[in-house]
């Protein structure tokens, strides 16, 4: 979320890229692994909340960063206009045009005391879309690849035992997608 750039951003076709992170150290990185490095599809909630926010920040000005290699002392500069920026709200000229990973915290439990919300860490919003996700009928690999796995082992070990209790739900659909194929015979008899 700190790294997120409108130039990572497509909102006609519906995708970010992810490209980078914000380390807890204030460096621009890769993605930790080869898996994180990917395009995610947005629901179109997420593609309107992005075209709210982009009359915010898209305007403001861009930054040049430094985002460093995985290779030692390898490093490359990329000009970008940060999604999130503090300044649309700061009341100090000392802000940054994006926001520090230790800033996070504080705004996350904010949001969650003003949507009335039992507290979660912000992680547990990836456990959230991964099983609502399943829930919904989404292919586990699609599931994995938006949330940057290698494969979707990790979706069926750790979300699918999550599920038990949806198992009514899938035997509906099912019922629902199954009878799609089912090719239609007439049940009248031929005189």
């Amino acid at each position: 979320m700190c790294a997120l750039a409108w130039e990572d951003i497509d909102l006609i076709k519906g995708t970010i890229t992810v490209k980078r992170n914000l380390t807890i150290l204030g460096d621009f990185t890769p993605t930790k692994t080869a898996s994180g490095l990917r395009t995610i599809y947005l629901v179109d909630a997420a593609v309107t909340t992005l075209k709210d926010q982009q009359e915010l920040t898209r305007l403001k000005g861009s930054s040049v960063i430094t985002v460093h290699s995985r290779e030692y002392g390898k490093k490359s500069e990329e000009e970008l206009t940060f999604v999130f920026n503090p300044t649309v709200n700061a009341v100090n000229n000392k802000s940054e045009n994006y926001y520090a990973v230790s800033s996070l915290p504080q705004t996350w439990r904010a949001a969650i005391r003003k949507a009335g919300l039992t507290y979660r860490k912000p992680y547990q919003s990836r456990q959230t879309y991964a099983c609502r996700s399943l829930s919904a009928g989404a292919n586990p690999n699609f599931i994995a690849s938006q949330m940057g796995h290698a494969n979707a082992q990790m979706v069926y070990q750790v979300y699918g035992s999550w599920m038990k209790e949806n198992d009514e739900a899938q035997r509906s659909l099912l019922n629902e997608k199954l009878n799609e194929f089912v090719p239609q015979v007439s049940r009248t008899k031929a005189i």
